[in-house]
């Protein structure tokens, strides 16, 4: 089978339908079971019935993010494991973000469409693993309430509104997602896609059972077809979700699959506690499995990149998906 590299580098092929895989995608109807927006990095997610689709992601999701003060880099579960216990909540009503801890006698509130001139300071460049994004300082009593409880020196940044930071690796072509892929502070792409039955199949290989929330996806969705395999969603290339109005095909928006996502060490954040597991699971076991991708064979994957071709649509729980185009994902660079 030739394999076909767009601009980005990654590859490409047709899947032809096998034996194995019978399914006809015109009449397979996926739908979102699930949808999570994390405004601080690496925080706790908040749970969205709805949320409006931006050109970095849901609404509000990895807006801000946790430096080091003295080394300017961004911190993590992989750093801080007891971030898994800060709980987020967003007040649309009030426009407040609150960030909250049992351990933590008083809550961070903050305003959650932060004015430059009035609510924002300096602006830091931070790194995100290959390329480098743009923050203003949310201010000192933010920086002392998360210092307090990380037991680090914090800077909490907010995604600069004058800077873009375009997505570099993966990129489909102009012709299929006219949508120029950008995030703000998630690791790559602004969309992480998990699928029900992939986490039903992941969790038969372990002892203890994860749910979504261990992978941090922004959209899960499910399907009721028995013969839909595990996984399914790694052939997918393009995905449409069916608009408000289904007899108005019009109303109906894309979405483009770009690549597997490999998992690292965050995986072994006990989310309840906020430490790391000392048996490395489920990490471990993944990588007997789960190392499924040709071009990066050391990695093991699990879930979706994904990139919206158009903005300020909605996306909602129960909405229909249907898969359009299938390919052969293939890692060619890290993610």
């Amino acid at each position: 089978m030739s394999l076909a590299a767009d601009e980005s580098g990654a590859q490409y092929a047709p899947r032809p339908q096998s034996s194995e895989h019978k399914t006809d995608d015109a009449l397979t109807k996926w739908r979102v079971s699930a949808l999570y927006t994390y405004p601080v990095k690496s925080c706790q997610p908040a749970v969205l019935q709805e949320s409006s689709i931006t050109e970095t992601g849901l609404a509000y999701d990895r807006l801000w993010v946790l430096t080091d003060k003295r080394l300017g880099r961004f911190v993590t579960q992989r750093q801080v494991p007891k971030l898994a216990l800060v709980k987020v909540t967003i007040d649309e009503d009030s426009n407040v973000l609150e960030l909250s801890a049992d351990s933590m006698a008083t809550t961070l509130r903050l305003p959650l469409h932060p004015q430059p001139e009035k609510d924002l300071g300096e602006r830091f460049k931070v790194r995100i693993w290959y390329e480098d994004a743009y923050g203003r300082c949310c201010g000192e009593h933010a920086n002392s309430w998360l210092s307090e409880f990380t037991g680090k020196p914090i800077r909490l940044l907010y995604k600069d509104a004058d800077t873009q930071r375009l997505v570099s690796r993966y990129v489909p072509s102009k012709e299929v997602c006219p949508t120029a892929p950008q995030s703000g502070f998630a690791d790559l792409f602004p969309f992480h896609i998990t699928t029900d039955s992939s986490l039903n199949d992941v969790n038969k290989h372990l002892t203890r059972p994860l749910t979504h929330k261990t992978f941090r996806p922004n959209i899960v969705l499910t399907t009721d077809s028995p013969i839909v395999p595990p996984y399914d969603e790694e052939t997918w290339r393009r995905i449409e979700f069916v608009g408000d109005n289904s007899s108005n095909a019009d109303l109906n928006w894309s979405m483009f699959i770009t690549s597997r996502t490999p998992r690292c060490s965050m995986l072994n954040v006990d989310m309840n506690t906020g430490t790391m597991v000392p048996d490395r699971e489920p990490y471990v076991s993944l990588l007997k499995f789960r190392c499924v991708d040709a071009g990066q064979p050391k990695f093991s994957c699990f879930g979706m990149q994904a990139t919206p071709q158009t903005v300020g649509q909605n996306i909602r729980v129960g909405q229909e998906m249907y898969v359009r185009e299938r390919g052969v994902h293939l890692l060619t660079e890290p993610l």
